[in-house]
């Protein structure tokens, strides 16, 4: 038992030894530069990381980036499969002064996904027809829309605080996540929660729900409520 607790030992210190080499540090110098990419078009943009992301109305693939010089080379902006991906280079654990702001400009845009502690945001409403928002860690999504339909999905801590309007949403929260949606018009709301999350939204059409676990789901508007199913300490609630 003895030498088997030793070879443990040793296994997980090797482990660790090889993480660590393989793991290249990077500080920003605090020298903040302004740089332009391009890319190609793109439908859809994921975020990893802790980035400010802003998109606005314009041509795709030309980007603005302002981030510190020392880091520049770091930073992955590229175009797989229509999907516009920004993130660190692998086996860069980078540490920012300044933190990075990205401008993405967008034509017709039908997914947004940020996964890490960061930021998107918009200036310009984004009009599509279908619309995927997902969110995987503590990051928030703020976008004013004008959609047919919203596929939303928050796992974690994550916050979406979404204005406009759609015909459909559909919105699940996996964890303690919020959609603040009471600004965005709703014709007809499914709604699944599973954990603590918290779905507000106005509806007017019809609304159904899935709550399991503490989660809340608050709605304005008189919609007609149809398969409200709560198991655990949730409700839902009209305000």
């Amino acid at each position: 038992m003895k030498t088997l607790k030793t070879i443990v030992t040793l296994l997980a210190i090797c482990i660790s030894v090889q993480v660590n080499a393989f793991t290249k540090k990077v500080k920003g110098n605090g020298n903040v530069v302004t740089i332009e990419r391009t890319t190609t078009d793109y439908q859809k943009i994921a975020v990893g990381g802790f980035f400010n992301v802003t998109l606005v109305a314009g041509n795709e693939g030309n980007l603005t980036i302002e981030i510190e010089e020392n880091l520049k080379d770091y930073l992955i902006t590229e175009v797989k499969d229509g999907k516009l991906k920004i993130n660190w280079k692998k086996g860069i654990n980078v540490q920012t002064r300044k933190g990075v702001k990205i401008t993405v400009p967008f034509e017709d845009i039908e997914g947004v996904a940020l996964a890490g502690s960061g930021e998107i945001k918009n200036t310009s409403t984004i009009n599509t027809s279908n619309l995927e928002l997902k969110i995987a860690g503590s990051g928030d999504l703020k976008l004013d829309v004008n959609t047919e339909q919203i596929t939303s999905k928050i796992a974690g801590s994550g916050n979406m605080k979404i204005y406009g309007s759609t015909n459909d949403l559909e919105c699940k929260i996996a964890g303690s996540g919020d959609f603040e949606g009471y600004d965005l018009i709703v014709n007809n709301a499914m709604a699944q929660i599973a954990g603590s999350g918290t779905i507000k939204a106005t509806v007017n059409g019809t609304l159904s729900a899935k709550i399991s676990g503490s989660g809340d789901f608050y709605y304005k508007g008189n919609p007609k409520t149809e398969n409200i199913k709560v198991s655990g300490s949730g409700s839902v609630t009209k305000r």
